[in-house]
């Protein structure tokens, strides 16, 4: 895999100051970890956001501040603008080669499910979005990738245990029997005509207040005759 390289400088500016930084198109971070003392970094927003759809939090960036040795580093945190989706804040996380970590890596699915795609009797429930793995850095997988093509029934699914795991990495604090997804019974018919038979309901209801409303006489301008 090709190593995934990131520029960065020192920064001073703290809190509001960032502003200025962000207008000049340059991402406010942090980068702390094994061997580093805190530091305030900045990185050209364009650059960071090409690394951070590379490396996600999985893969490890070779990072260097004002043009120093490279660091290998993980994205820990990445705060993206929900508008523009764009990053605006990143932590950085300086890893030790040697030493083991935990990490949240994703479950991706691929294939096509015959239950949805072919009988269309169900659709995917996905129960898991991450697994939680330790391992070395330089072992950490970028994502675990889930082929549904064997779900042709209902309630059929993958479970945590029926994912193979590269050499070296474990899982942590997760039941082995845990369902990662599964095919689920379609509603949305049944969902659909009790829709319709409550709209059915109210209707007939609507109508019978009315129609008792109309027998009850509305005031017809005659008056009574005088004794």
């Amino acid at each position: 895999m090709a190593t995934i390289e990131l520029e960065a400088t020192t920064r001073d500016a703290r809190g509001s100051h960032n502003k200025p930084l962000r207008r000049v198109g340059q991402v406010p971070a942090v980068l702390y970890g094994h061997n580093v003392e805190p530091r305030a970094i900045a990185a050209e927003a364009r650059i960071l956001h090409r690394v951070w759809m590379r490396a996600g939090r999985t893969q490890l960036v070779d990072l260097k501040v004002d043009g120093g040795r490279a660091q290998k580093v993980l994205v820990r945190e990445m705060q993206v603008d929900p508008r523009t989706n764009r990053p605006i804040h990143a932590d950085f996380f300086a890893v030790n080669l040697r030493e083991k970590l935990t990490a949240e890596v994703p479950v991706v699915l691929t294939g096509e499910a015959p239950a949805v795609v072919d009988a269309k009797v169900g659709t995917l429930q996905q129960l898991l979005n991450t697994l939680r793995v330790e391992c070395l850095p330089a072992d950490l997988p970028a994502q675990f990738s889930v082929d549904v093509s064997g779900l042709a029934e209902i309630d059929q699914g993958i479970h945590v245990r029926d994912i193979a795991l590269p050499e070296g990495v474990a899982l942590v604090h997760i039941d082995p029997d845990e369902l990662v997804v599964k095919v689920a019974a379609l509603r949305i018919a049944v969902e659909g005509e009790a829709e319709e038979a409550a709209a059915a309901a109210e209707a007939a209801e609507v109508a019978a207040e009315e129609a008792a409303a109309a027998e009850g006489g509305e005031p017809s301008g005659e008056t009574a005759p005088a004794e």
